[in-house]
């Protein structure tokens, strides 16, 4: 490349004006595609935090909505459960009612309805049936027995009917879109309904029904803006305002004016309304709405919340504004960043430069221009540090070299011995680990050895305890027996009942008493199996003839599926009976009424296997686990539904292990569970079955308890 003459370096522009342009360069295109990308998207996101506004706050007013149903739900079962309320169900005096209701501010009329469909009290008329939806809902509630709410529309006379005093309330006046009267009235009326049975021990006498009526109603909308303010609310039915507090420039009552028609259109296909509506020529309002569902799951109405759009506007408007008086601070603020960075980088190039030249015109390199190099004062820049380095390398002499290495040398013995000092104290540490690994070991050794013992304890004392315990309750037993068969007198019917509780809660406590006992027994190894020759089939009749009549005043059904021909086995029939006692009564006692229980038994494989299997509540896959351990119970104590202190499964287990034997539990929870156990069939056992079904399945034998 031939040589460029002297003066064409010199039209060139120098490094800091250079620098000072590039920084010029990148500071506008920064801000030019930060401009176009960030503003649309601000404006978008600006946009969806408006209509996470709009959601937020329709979940706020749909809250405040539900308010009278959470309220009155929980006071009318407190009055459903006073002595007052059932007395009036057997034909008392409503006074107590009327009382309790009349004073509720929210509930705008009320009734109490028999388990025949008549009214006995209300606020207003308390003969005939006043409305088919109230009717319905009632009839519902006391079909089910559980609280019910629903949001109804009825004609106005039905509210005059249930309470006079809000025959002015409940007339809205419909206008024109001018806000003119058109002297007609909306002939329908919007009510929140709540029925809540009254039960007396398991047995429906009727239920309250208390309504709040929500024509011309300010509560709600006034609570709710409370809550969000600037917004506001509205209820609508057919297409009319029928309660709002809508405050516009020209108008402040909004009540009896039509709703948009793409609202209403909306709203009728069961969709959410999000969008705008005039209030008055040139004021629009933002505005989200759900439908309002009747008991039926009809659209009766729409439930709507919403904010000026001035505000919203003046918001994105001064957004931009901001945004690019923002650019523009920070455009001036980066040139004059910009013009001193480049002045600090370029002054130590340009020193660099100079003495340069001056070094190469002069014949050697003298002290002075080493301490000249180095007392140039040089920015923070990797390269620029870097060359001022290189140029004071030139300067430096060979022993200097050989006085770094020296010191570099000497560096790594001191590491070495550092080095090996710390393995020493390794080696040491590490023994002193496997004294103290030996000591502990030693002392869980001992821990073990006193569990046990405290185990054996444990199971020592559960025996005598439960032994001294059964000779006082079978005596209370015994004494409560002759008491309930009035061998000493008659019993009035409350004393009779006291001592049938007495009676039944001892043999409850005698039967776990004796589980415990049985239990304590096998972990002493003190249990004897009287084996004898048993026919399975008959032994199963004899347990299922006790346990029907429990299946039967549970309205449960009760199969039996046993296999013909089933071997005889060595076992204790006390002992299997006491196994399929317990797993029959579980799946009586955790099976809803109309379910099913089915207990097969089938030969297979040298076994016998025993299935009990039922339609009830199932067990969490969580507590599969445990269910054989002692006393645990998939309940906490303070959700307990069921008697029982977890001894069955736990006892059964171990009588059949004690048999050779092996238990299995499979359950789905909320579907039912099954527990199969299997017994061993001797050779003979095996003999008598052949040529028999080998699945327990075809040529059964099966009926229905």
């Amino acid at each position: 490349m031939p040589r460029k003459p002297k003066e064409h370096y010199k039209k060139l522009p120098s490094l800091y004006t250079s620098l000072l342009i590039a920084f010029t360069l990148v500071l506008g295109s920064f801000m030019a595609l930060f401009s176009g990308f960030s503003l649309p998207i601000i404006s978008s996101r600006i946009q969806a935090n408006i209509n996470s506004l709009l959601d937020r706050s329709l979940i706020i007013a749909w809250h405040e909505y539900n308010r009278f149903f959470r309220e009155t739900k929980a006071n009318l079962d407190i009055i459903a459960s006073l002595k007052g309320v059932t007395a009036l169900f057997s034909g008392g005096d409503a006074g107590e009612v009327a009382g309790l209701l009349n004073n509720r501010p929210q509930v705008d009329f009320w009734q109490a309805i028999d388990n025949q469909g008549r009214v006995i009290a209300a606020s207003g008329r308390s003969e005939g049936d006043p409305t088919a939806s109230i009717a319905g809902l009632f009839r519902e509630s006391w079909a089910g027995g559980e609280t019910l709410t629903s949001s109804e529309v009825v004609p106005i006379n039905t509210i005059t009917y249930l309470n006079p005093g809000l025959k002015d309330r409940v007339l809205v006046e419909i206008k024109d879109l001018d806000g003119q009267s058109t002297n007609t009235f909306f002939n329908g009326a919007l009510i929140q309904v709540v029925a809540v049975p009254v039960k007396v021990e398991g047995q429906i006498l009727g239920c309250l029904v208390a309504g709040h009526l929500l024509n011309n109603d300010y509560e709600i909308a006034g609570n709710y803006t409370h809550k969000v303010p600037g917004s506001f609310l509205s209820i609508g039915v057919q297409g009319v305002r029928i309660a709002a507090n809508i405050q516009g420039a020209s108008r402040m009552n909004f009540v009896g004016l039509p709703q948009p028609p793409t609202l209403v259109t909306t709203i009728e296909a069961g969709k959410r309304y999000i969008g705008q509506a005039q209030i008055s020529p040139g004021e629009i309002h933002l505005v989200v709405s759900d439908p309002i569902y009747n008991s039926t799951g009809r659209i009766i109405g729409e439930f709507s919340v919403g904010v000026p759009s001035q505000g919203i506007t003046n918001i994105k408007r001064d957004t931009f504004l901001a945004i690019l008086a923002a650019l523009a601070i920070c455009l001036l603020l980066g040139l004059i960043l910009a013009a001193f960075l480049s002045r600090r980088i370029t002054r130590p190039v340009t020193t660099f430069s100079h003495l340069a030249k001056e070094i190469s015109q002069t014949e050697s390199v003298t002290k002075e221009h080493i301490d000249r190099l180095e007392q140039i004062n040089v920015p923070d820049i990797q390269e620029i540090w870097y060359l001022q380095r290189c140029f004071n390398r030139m300067a430096r002499s060979l022993y200097q070299k050989c006085k770094e290495t020296e010191t570099y040398m000497q560096e790594l013995e001191n590491d070495r011995r550092q080095l090996q000092h710390l393995a020493d104290e390794l080696t040491e540490a590490n023994s002193l680990l496997e004294k103290r690994v030996e000591e502990r070991t030693g002392e869980l050794k001992k821990a073990v050895i006193e569990l046990k013992a405290l185990n054996h304890l444990k199971t020592q004392f559960l025996a005598n305890m439960s032994h001294e315990l059964r000779t006082p309750l079978n005596s209370i037993i015994g004494f409560s027996e002759m008491l309930a068969d009035e061998l000493f007198g008659k019993l009035n019917p409350t004393q009779k009942e006291y001592v049938e509780i007495v009676l039944r809660s001892s043999r409850h406590l005698l039967q776990v008493i004796s589980d415990i006992l049985d239990l304590a027994r096998i972990e002493q190894g003190k249990i004897v199996l009287n084996k004898e020759r048993v026919n399975l089939e008959e032994l199963i009749q004899a347990v299922v003839t006790i346990i029907k009549p429990q299946a039967n005043g549970r309205e449960l059904e009760l199969r039996v599926d046993i296999q013909p021909q089933l071997p005889q086995l060595a076992i204790d029939p006390v002992r299997i009976k006491q196994v399929l006692y317990n797993l029959l009564s579980n799946a009586i006692k955790f099976t809803a009424p109309a379910g099913k229980i089915t207990l097969r038994a089938w030969y297979k494989k040298d076994e016998v296997a025993v299935s009990v299997r039922d339609t009830g509540i199932g067990i969490k896959p969580e507590d599969q686990q445990r269910v054989f351990d002692e006393f645990y119970q998939c309940e906490s104590l303070y959700q307990r539904k069921f008697e029982g202190v977890g001894l069955g499964l736990p006892l059964s287990k171990k009588l059949i292990e004690l048999h050779q034997g092996r238990i299995e539990l499979q359950s789905k929870y909320g579907q039912g569970t099954e527990v199969i156990f299997y017994l061993p069939a001797g050779k003979l056992s095996q003999e008598s079955s052949e040529g028999g079904q080998q699945d327990g399945k075809p040529g059964s034998r099966s009926f229905a308890g």
